[in-house]
Formats: structure tokens, C-alpha cells, sequence
């Protein structure tokens, strides 16, 4: 029989106590949410990003509050990126004990696959689904090493409900859904669990900048846009990138120790599966 893992849960200041968190794909939503709550966790958080601006800004930032944080350039399509972006985390931090997969293309919206070519669709796959199998592979070993190992990818309510037009985004992003169990199985006998979060509209610097675009593309004022957002919810509110972001750290955690294969949706209950 396996040793028991029960015991006092660990507070929320350090959940991820001792570990290290990689987080790709870091941005002024919810990556920047993921990176900021994993260092109150606990945790030494290594960044990394295509653009370098905001990722460097972050880490520092972070650094001035007295946490231990870092942030290397890392294109997700380029296999040398990931694997440099790994051995980074090692070299500041020692190891990687839990990998965030957050660097996201969504393609050109509104361009179905009539329309257009397949460059969108292969665009899409190779930063949503081939970047974060990057990033991954690359951290396989160091995950192995750890005895707390977990992946967590981010997915889209776009897979709950999808859209014409959307096909790039909502394809590649659930093939990743597939992915994640299948390194569920491949992964959990070295004791590395792999779990998805897929978040909702979440209220947050990237919703506020788009909601004037999607008001105007219904027809709406950007009240009653945002209106409509809320009354599909359970709670009558949107999530936040900061609650999607708390999603993350469960998992990631020991609270999440027996938790893998699975998907958890942070949409204050507007879809449920």
C-alpha cells in the first residue's frame, strides 16, 4: 500500500514553500496572477515570455518585495528557448518542482478555415499545444527529481463553447486537454502530476482593454455587454484573473496531492462540466 501523504494542510503563505515554479508565457493578466501568488506561496518563481518588457518589470518588482524571482526570454516554439529557460530555473534556484503553461496565440479571430489557410491553424498548434510539450519535455528531468513534480496547463472555455472562426484557438487548446492525461498516465509513476485549469472571462487587464471591441462587434454598450457576461454566471459575477490564478497554485500545491488527469474550470460557474 502507498505511504499516506495526509497531514495539516500548509497555509496559504507557504503553500509552495521551498519549490521552484516555472511559468511560461508571463503577462499582464493571468500569467503576472500565477507568478505573484505563487511567490506568496512560497515559492522561487523563474518567468519567461517572448516579450522581455514586462517579464523583467515583474521579476523585479517581485524581487523588491523580497521575493525570489527571475525571468529569461523564451519563444515557446524554439526547443533551445525551452530548455534554456529550464536550466535557468536551475541555475538561479536550484530545480523546478512545478511547470505553469501559460503562453497562449489565438490565431486571427472571425477567419474560418474556408477563408483562410492552414498557416493560422499550424500557428496556433505550435505555441498553444507543441510550445507547452516544449517547455515540458525540457523540464521532465528536473520535474523527476522533485517529490512534489506538477505540471498545470492552461486551457480556454473556448473548448466548453465553441465559435466559427475560433478553430486555431479551440483546437489547439483541446488537444492539450488530451495531452495533459496522457502525460497524467506517462508521467505519474515517477509522481508527477499533470492537471489543467481552464479559466473563464476573466475580469482582468486583458477583458477591460477588449471589452469596447466585442461591444461593438454585438452591437452593444459596454455595459450591456459585460451585462450579458455576468447573468450567464452561476455566482453573477465574473472571475477574476487573480481567482484563476489561486486555481493554479491549488494544483499545483501538495493541497492538490492527489489530483491529476483532471481539469479544474474557474468561471464562477457559467459553464459546468
Amino acid at each position: 500500500m502507498a505511504e499516506s501523504r495526509a497531514g495539516e494542510p500548509p497555509s496559504a503563505s507557504t503553500l509552495l514553500a521551498g519549490t521552484t515554479m516555472l511559468v511560461a508565457g508571463v503577462g499582464p493578466g493571468l500569467g503576472s496572477q500565477i507568478c505573484r501568488a505563487a511567490a506568496a506561496g512560497g515559492a522561487a518563481v523563474m518567468m519567461g515570455a517572448r516579450s522581455t518588457d514586462f517579464g523583467t518589470s515583474l521579476a523585479s518588482e517581485l524581487r523588491g518585495d523580497g521575493e525570489r524571482a527571475a525571468f529569461r526570454r523564451c519563444d515557446v516554439t524554439s526547443e533551445s528557448d525551452c530548455a534554456d529557460l529550464v536550466a535557468a530555473a536551475v541555475d538561479e534556484f536550484g530545480g523546478v518542482d512545478s511547470v505553469v503553461l501559460n503562453a497562449m496565440a489565438t490565431g486571427q479571430p472571425a477567419l474560418t478555415l474556408e477563408e483562410g489557410g492552414l498557416d493560422e491553424w499550424q500557428g496556433a498548434f505550435d505555441v498553444n499545444f507543441f510550445g507547452s510539450l516544449r517547455v515540458v519535455k525540457a523540464a521532465i528531468p528536473q520535474l523527476k527529481a522533485s517529490n512534489r513534480g506538477s505540471v498545470v496547463f492552461i486551457g480556454s472555455q473556448i473548448v466548453r463553447r465553441v465559435f466559427p472562426g475560433r478553430g486555431p484557438y479551440a483546437a489547439s487548446k483541446a488537444a492539450l486537454l488530451t495531452a495533459a492525461q496522457v502525460l497524467a498516465k506517462e508521467l505519474g509513476p515517477a509522481g508527477i502530476r499533470v492537471n489543467t485549469v481552464v479559466p473563464g472571462r476573466m475580469w482582468g487587464p486583458s477583458l477591460q482593454r477588449a471589452i469596447p471591441r466585442l461591444a461593438a462587434e454585438r452591437g452593444h454598450t459596454v455595459d450591456e455587454e459585460v451585462g450579458s457576461w455576468v447573468d450567464a454566471t452561476a455566482l453573477k459575477r465574473l472571475a477574476t484573473d487573480e481567482e484563476c490564478g489561486r486555481a493554479v497554485i491549488f494544483l499545483a500545491s501538495e493541497m492538490g496531492a492527489a489530483i491529476t488527469g483532471q481539469t479544474l474550470d474557474a468561471n464562477a460557474g457559467e459553464t459546468m462540466q
